[in-house]
């Protein structure tokens, strides 16, 4: 079963989130049949982010913060691209392609074309391989949802 839950912000952006994760759900992620997702109004601005996107406990269960601002501030097209870009990652996580461990240190691993996870988390933040897949969709993703 798949659940999402959204926390904080107001109650029209709380909506509009839990509409843009299930199309992205339904595009990204058909045959998903299990999944929990929390999506948090929050502050994220001050850590120089529009929004994150985490694992909590596993891959089935995942967390999304988006700064709680974020809409009125930078507008409801922005509020709309920054969901469906971590919605990319949690697309990522929940298939094994991207991967949180603090084993150590922190680190995200991707999973490469031979099956190998690697660590770039000291590539620079443009050149990671999750992000620049997240943004080659989010705009794509965003547009399919203004049309819907």
């Amino acid at each position: 079963m798949i659940h999402i839950e959204t926390n904080g912000g107001l109650k029209k952006e709380r909506e509009l989130a839990e509409d843009v994760m299930w199309l992205c759900l339904e595009t990204l992620m058909p045959r998903m049949r299990k999944l929990d997702i929390e999506l948090r109004f929050t502050e994220t601005m001050n850590e120089g982010a529009y929004g994150y996107a985490y694992m909590g406990e596993d891959k089935k269960d995942l967390v999304i913060q988006i700064d709680h601002k974020l809409g009125r501030t930078e507008g409801r097209d922005k509020l709309i691209e920054t969901i469906t870009h971590e919605m990319v990652h949690i697309w990522q996580f929940a298939t094994s392609r991207l991967k949180d461990t603090s084993q150590g240190e922190y680190k995200q691993l991707w999973k490469c074309k031979d099956g190998k996870y690697r660590n770039y988390t000291k590539t620079s933040y443009d050149r990671q391989p999750w992000e620049t897949e997240a943004y080659a969709l989010e705009g794509k993703l965003a547009e399919l949802y203004e049309k819907s």
